[in-house]
């Protein structure tokens, strides 16, 4: 079953290429997304986001929204897991870096993307799943993109224009 939110494509320019991701901290806070996606039933994409100036979020799931709005406060890194979809591919374009290597894993293990204590955003992201994807994201000068359409692969954000992502949903 499919929800209609997660993090969207905005209607700026977005140009695909390559990410490369980075751990998360055994710190980070609440339940890790993959944690949180093996206990939904069924289909489920997780996310925890770390935004900055505040760190690592707690996970949420299936369209809830993960970092802040009306704060100007960046997301500089992402945490994503499903569960039910075959696993996961994401790529994040990142502030002053460009597109990183993109990264993939089974259903049940966490991604993530961007980087932490560098004060870098995340702009743009790509993510694909076995089943199918939906996002939605909130942009500096920008606000909510709106719900993408459902697909294997979803592209969110702009690259070239200093839109910072502030938070986003995605759902499966």
């Amino acid at each position: 079953m499919r929800k209609a939110l997660g993090t969207v494509l905005a209607s700026v320019a977005l140009t695909v290429g390559s990410t490369v991701a980075l751990a998360a901290p055994a710190s980070a806070a609440g339940t890790s997304a993959a944690d949180a996606a093996a206990a939904a039933s069924g289909t489920a994409i997780c996310y925890q986001a770390h935004v900055r100036s505040i760190g690592w979020q707690g996970s949420v799931c299936n369209g809830a929204m993960a970092g802040t709005t009306g704060k100007n406060l960046g997301i500089e890194a992402l945490t994503v897991a499903t569960a039910g979809t075959g696993g996961l591919c994401v790529q994040a374009h990142v502030q002053n870096i460009g597109w990183q290597n993109k990264v993939c894993a089974a259903d049940g293990q966490n991604v993530t993307v961007g980087t932490t204590g560098r004060g870098l955003n995340i702009e743009a992201l790509v993510i694909s799943t076995g089943t199918g994807v939906s996002a939605n994201g909130h942009f500096s000068n920008f606000g909510w993109t709106g719900w993408s359409g459902y697909a294997y692969e979803v592209a969110i954000g702009s690259t070239g224009q200093n839109r910072a992502m502030e938070a986003i949903a995605l759902a499966v």
